[in-house]
């Protein structure tokens, strides 16, 4: 039943596509993030939930 509406839209292939460039570039430009990170922040933000010593901020 879907099939057969899907199938009666012109271009429906192209949502597909237009999805999945979205989600491939997303998915590339986080990990370019990631990869560029500062290390000694990546240490840091590592250690959070480990140090009981940090005041919660408050705002």
């Amino acid at each position: 039943m879907i099939k057969e509406h899907l199938q009666s839209i012109i271009g429906v292939e192209l949502y597909a596509i237009v999805g999945f460039l979205i989600f491939f570039v997303f998915f590339i430009l986080v990990t370019i993030h990631t990869i560029r990170m500062d290390k000694s922040r990546v240490k840091r933000l590592s250690e959070i939930p480990l140090d009981d010593d940090v005041q919660p901020n408050l705002h």
